[in-house]
């Protein structure tokens, strides 16, 4: 049974890991640090030591003694150099002279006097690294042998290793106390954004995850996936109300459709007149159906984003001009003005733009007492295209505004039953003008009228300004 390799055990093994090898790491080079320094001091002190020695040593060699009185001069200095060192040894000293020894009271170390002359050579003895080095110096025709060794490193190394161990022990706990606050800082957030997530489902969408530091990566995180929970929440919000909407705007029309058809099936069907008039009914209300089931299949095909828009250049103030001259042979009950019309060759879908645009003109209309005036202005900006559509209407009330393109919303609900309105015509405009990147927003004035403001930047192709 494998065990479970929790968060927890993961952050302690790695960041205990990480220490100690960066420990290692330092404590190796402090070593390497340390023995290349002491190396390098004793050798020097090595050699400072054969100087002064040879040097004494080529003074008796020039007064041209015996044998014998040149051995009472060596064993004299051996004796001189161990008053020196009692206090506290750093060198131990060798001189060979006529086959015979001497040595300070430190020497044990059998090494032959006569190999590696002028070098220097480690070893480790007993629990010791020793440097020694064999130095040759000619009297006549013997050969006097210096030979100089240290045994000093163990008494450094002990307080060394010593001192390694402590500032081991104190940052091992050091960074035991600052894991324990890692852990709070890493731990604690993920347990938050767990258990909120645990508890987030399609039907309770309400909760969200407790930033606790919002600076570092965790809490960019949380905020993230609260974001993600907040579209969630508004896309399921708007689909229960969408759902909700168009279910009570079918139910409408299919009652009307079945009051007609059961007063035709009681018998009202013999009387000509209220079958003509049944039938007429029928078919204005199956008209009515077909219009909101288009609506909410745009509708649909735009939040499943399988709306494509096909983009192409084309001549907008021929459009706008035809759709003003049809408009006005359709509606005869306003006077439609074309204020200004910019000539410009645009990139965006032309059918789209004329859904989007006779709707604005159709709902001007329903607004708009007979005799009154729609507008249209289209320009270009900076590149820019702008189109501006004013009616002299009823307007509406600042407190509306904000909701004129949400999907279903009617001002007038009794009104617009009559006028076939389902309210979604602005929020499919809307929908087009976002679909090209574009901007769209209103101003109106009660019982002054009402202004659509469209811009779509960027989609100039080429212009040339005529006044209409």
């Amino acid at each position: 049974m494998t065990s479970k390799i929790t968060l927890k055990r993961t952050i302690y093994k790695s960041y205990l890991s990480s220490i100690l090898i960066i420990l290692a790491t330092i404590y190796a080079v402090l070593i390497f640090v340390f023995f290349n320094f002491e190396f390098r001091r004793i050798r020097s002190e090595i050699n400072k030591t054969a100087f002064f020695i040879k040097k004494e040593l080529e003074e008796v060699k020039t007064l041209n003694l015996t044998d014998q009185a040149i051995e009472q001069i060596i064993s004299l200095k051996i004796d001189n150099f161990n008053k020196i060192q009692e206090a506290e040894p750093l060198k131990s000293l060798k001189i060979t002279y006529n086959n015979k020894v001497y040595s300070t009271s430190h020497a044990y170390l059998f090494y032959p006097h006569n190999e590696k002359l002028g070098e220097f050579k480690s070893f480790y003895s007993q629990q010791n690294i020793i440097v020694i080095k064999n130095i040759l110096i000619p009297f006549g025709d013997k050969n006097m042998y210096l030979q100089i060794y240290s045994e000093e490193i163990r008494g450094d190394l002990g307080p060394l290793f010593r001192s390694l161990l402590v500032s081991l022990i104190f940052i091992v706990l050091a960074a035991l106390l600052a894991l324990r606050r890692i852990k709070k800082l890493v731990q604690q957030p993920i347990s938050e954004i767990t258990k909120a997530v645990k508890k987030i489902n399609r039907y309770d969408l309400s909760q969200r995850i407790h930033i606790i530091n919002p600076n570092n990566e965790l809490g960019q995180i949380s905020i993230t996936i609260n974001e993600m929970i907040g579209r969630l929440e508004v896309s399921f919000n708007s689909q229960n109300n969408f759902i909700s909407n168009a279910s009570h705007e079918l139910r409408t029309p299919l009652a009307v459709i079945k009051g007609y058809a059961d007063l035709l099936e009681a018998g009202a069907k013999v009387d000509p007149k209220m079958v003509d008039h049944g039938i007429k009914e029928i078919l204005k209300e199956v008209k009515n159906m077909e219009n909101l089931l288009k609506q909410l299949l745009f509708l649909a095909r735009k939040e499943n984003e399988t709306l494509k828009n096909k983009i192409e250049p084309f001549q907008i103030s021929d459009l706008i001009s035809e759709l003003i001259e049809k408009q006005q042979l359709v509606d005869k009950n306003h006077i439609y003005t074309i204020i200004k019309n910019d000539s410009a060759i645009i990139n965006l879908d032309k059918t789209l733009l004329l859904q989007a645009l006779r709707e604005l003109l159709k709902n001007s209309s329903k607004y708009t007492p007979d005799g009154g005036n729609i507008s249209i202005e289209s320009f270009i900006k900076k590149d820019s295209y702008h189109i501006i559509i004013r009616d002299t209407g009823k307007g509406i009330p600042e407190k509306n505004l904000k909701f004129i393109f949400e999907r279903f919303y009617i001002q007038d609900d009794s009104r617009n039953r009559q006028k076939n309105s389902f309210g979604l015509g602005l929020s499919i405009v809307k929908d087009i003008v976002k679909l090209h990147d574009g901007k769209i927003s209103v101003k109106s004035k009660v019982d002054k009228g009402t202004s659509i403001f469209i811009e779509f930047p960027d989609s100039v192709q080429k212009t040339k300004k005529i006044r209409s």
